[in-house]
């Protein structure tokens, strides 16, 4: 087998398994292995084929990682809507946990540390979200 076809085929078999894993780090490598490939093809050393897959795979990745941490979104972003609204008490479980009542559902809440305990109030206010925990005040 020629060592461009050796290039080219493991560059398809990282393709392939990136359609498992979606991360698309796996298609990164890949460019890289197929970028050595086309040096292998046009009659590149070894050594060079080596150089070159190693610098590609590296840059890609590398790109890669740098754009998807400036294109992250933030994950309490997508609740900032919710902060600050009011929910009605439905339950309290102990002096610190309660079960609420909010857009038509029961969620579990837990009063924040600076809030004090008023168990004949029976509307909060959310101050912040720790994944489906509101902690209200």
């Amino acid at each position: 087998m020629n060592s461009d076809w050796m290039w080219w085929s493991v560059a398809l078999a990282l393709v392939i398994a990136e359609m498992f894993s979606g991360t698309f780090y796996l298609l990164a490598v890949a460019v890289g292995l197929g970028a050595a490939g086309i040096a292998a093809y046009l009659g590149v050393a070894w050594s060079g084929q080596a150089v070159i897959a190693a610098l590609l795979c590296s840059a890609s990745v590398a790109a890669l990682y740098f754009w998807k941490r400036d294109h992250r979104s933030s994950a309490q972003s997508n609740f900032a809507y919710d902060i600050g609204q009011t929910v009605q008490i439905a339950s309290w479980s102990d002096n610190k946990h309660a079960r609420v009542h909010y857009r038509g559902a029961e969620w579990d809440a837990e009063l924040a540390d600076t809030a004090l305990i008023d168990k004949n109030k029976t509307t909060w206010r959310i101050k912040s979200i720790a994944g489906s925990l509101l902690i209200i005040e």
